[in-house]
């Protein structure tokens, strides 16, 4: 009988290791999208009748929160060309990306909403997939939508607030790209506005 060598013994063991932090991975994932699902049904439910916004000078520019399950949340974010509709989390915390976007600053009210996301399915995995031209909306806490057209997506090494910030009015999401290492910025001119 052949005898196993201690190399061939540390190989099984990282394969081992791999396959239980790859399944780990996937049950985490799917558990995060079922929370991100029970959220917007629950926002939905609680949302006024949903209408046009417009931006306009507003005395506040902060958004409206509505409080689920203990987490506030200022907004919906939908992508129909993928069939995505995620809760935006309020506050910036990149540990909670896994399981919501979250706002990273700005508003709706002004054109100066960015909001990160983490590259996991069911989550802001089409950022990767978007085309020019792509329509995401935007749904505040008093039912006010406001739509946006991706006109740039960039790839950066970094995502300082500088590269996240735009010129024009608008929305930027913005995500790590797992395999390549590098953000994935894209960028959206609001309704009847271009860059």
């Amino acid at each position: 009988m052949k005898k196993i060598s201690k190399i061939q013994i540390l190989g099984l063991i990282l394969i081992i290791c791999s396959l239980v932090l790859l399944v780990g991975s996937r049950v985490y994932e799917a558990r995060a999208k079922q929370t991100a699902e029970a959220v917007v049904e629950k926002m939905e439910a609680l949302l006024p009748e949903k209408s046009e916004g417009s931006m306009e000078s507003f005395t506040n520019m902060s958004m409206p929160l509505l409080q689920i399950d203990g987490l506030n949340f200022s907004g919906l974010l939908e992508v129909p060309a993928f069939g995505v509709t995620l809760p935006i989390y309020d506050a910036w915390e990149a540990s909670r990306t896994w399981s919501f976007p979250c706002r990273f600053s700005g508003s709706v009210y002004d054109g100066s909403l960015v909001v990160g996301g983490s590259d996991q399915a069911g989550q802001f995995d089409f950022c990767s997939k978007l085309d020019l031209g792509a329509y995401i909306r935007v749904t505040d806490m008093t039912g006010a939508q406001y739509e946006y057209e991706v006109t740039r997506i960039v790839r950066s090494k970094h995502a300082e607030a500088e590269k996240l910030d735009g010129d024009e009015p608008g929305l930027t999401l913005f995500v790590r790209d797992r395999y390549s290492m590098q953000y994935i910025i894209v960028r959206c001119s609001a309704e009847g506005t271009s860059e």
